[in-house]
């Protein structure tokens, strides 16, 4: 309920925004009203039509297209159809498409900082990004008109916006996604010592660096390759996302087994991209809507994400009869460890990953013991190895 009340506040304050913008358009020769600025917009996506991240780039669309009416036209286009999922940056910043949805590890090639703005193993979950995002604990205490007015965000928006400003691009966190599956193939990985020898789908440089040091062998194809590539025997085991989005890729015709809990990523973030420039030029109660719709998104992304997990694990146990297997405590220790070591190497070599790292550390050591009160309930897993923020801080220049 309490969901459904916020997008609804979110909604009205756009409209709000848009109708005091409305009623102050100043009038054209005659006393007529000057007639609205119409915007027609190309978006591409990185996910194919049966990959169900896609849905958030719908829920954006239809949402600031009922709030801006006719003033907006978006025409959208699927990965490949216009650009490959590889390409959506640089088609947004070269203006070849105005509008981008993505995964930020695709950039981890252009700025290492990337990997931290889409995933790190053993590190937040999707609520610990949306709390550093979406507040300014400088807030806490302060008057709620005082916070209304000045429509403060959390300092992770401001990384974001600067990692992405670099390459031409204005980047709107917009989807927030759960911990996801764990691997799901036709072996069985009980313990980290069950990786040994497996070649397996899973993106990202850090999870990558922890999959050579417990044997197993990261092999690099997109989600929508996994199904005939474990038919073929290129891969053992595959992750993609969360368990309804796995569903949707086909993973209930070709898994066995599944290991849990998602270590590699245990939260997520998607970002939706604008040409900066064009961005920068926008009236600002558009600006508003689009920001609004962008956090109206990432409310109905969380729901969609969390719930439907519940529901198509269900689906994966009853329907298919997949086995799933939980790693030992001792071993989620360890992965935390190896992540915590890799962290410090990438801090070393980009002062702007470590100035990220160092806000996301300051965040989760401010969070910690709470998490710890409260682990049966909470989110998050209480006992992560957190680094040390003295050493990251070192590496900020």
């Amino acid at each position: 309920m309490k969901k459904v009340l916020l997008t609804c506040l979110m909604l009205f304050v756009a409209l709000s925004v848009f109708a005091g913008a409305s009623s102050e358009a100043a009038p054209a020769a005659g006393g007529a009203a000057a007639p609205a600025q119409t915007y027609n917009w190309k978006m591409v996506s990185c996910w194919a039509p049966q990959y169900h991240l896609g849905d958030q780039d719908h829920e954006f669309i239809s949402r600031l297209q009922q709030l801006a009416g006719d003033t907006v036209k978006i025409d959208y286009f699927v990965e490949n159809a216009l650009v490959g999922p590889k390409e959506v940056l640089d088609a947004v910043k070269d203006d070849v498409a105005q509008i981008g949805s993505d995964y930020p590890g695709y950039w981890a090639g252009k700025d290492t900082v990337f990997n931290l703005l889409s995933s790190w193993p053993m590190w937040m979950d999707a609520y610990d990004y949306i709390n550093w995002i979406y507040y300014d604990p400088s807030f806490a205490g302060r008057m709620n008109e005082e916070v209304g007015k000045a429509g403060s965000v959390g300092e992770g928006m401001k990384i974001y916006r600067e990692a992405y400003a670099k390459f031409g691009v204005e980047g709107i966190p917009f989807g927030p996604i759960t911990i996801e599956s764990g691997p799901r193939g036709t072996k069985p990985i009980k313990s980290l010592e069950d990786y040994k020898g497996v070649k397996i789908r899973m993106s990202g440089s850090a999870q990558g660096q922890i999959l050579k040091k417990i044997g197993a062998a990261q092999v690099g194809i997109q989600s929508s390759e996994v199904y005939q590539a474990m038919q073929t025997g290129v891969i053992d085991v595959a992750e993609s996302c969360t368990p309804y989005l796995d569903w949707g890729l086909g993973y209930n015709e070709i898994s066995k087994y599944s290991s849990h809990p998602g270590w590699h990523q245990p939260g997520s973030m998607c970002c939706l991209l604008f040409n900066k420039a064009l961005f920068d030029s926008l009236p600002a109660n558009l600006k508003a809507a689009i920001e609004i719709c962008a956090q109206a998104t990432a409310l109905q992304t969380l729901a969609m994400e969390d719930r439907t997990s519940g529901i198509y694990t269900n689906k994966f146990r009853d329907e298919v009869g997949v086995q799933s297997y939980q790693l030992p405590e001792a071993d989620l220790k360890r992965l935390s460890e190896m992540s915590r070591e890799i962290m410090y190497d990438f801090a070393s070599k980009n002062p702007l990953f470590a100035k990220c790292a160092y806000s996301m550390a300051s965040y989760m050591h401010e969070y910690q013991y709470w998490r710890q009160l409260n682990s049966i309930y909470g989110h998050g897993y209480a006992d992560l190895q957190l680094p040390d923020l003295a050493k990251l801080k070192s590496f900020i220049k």
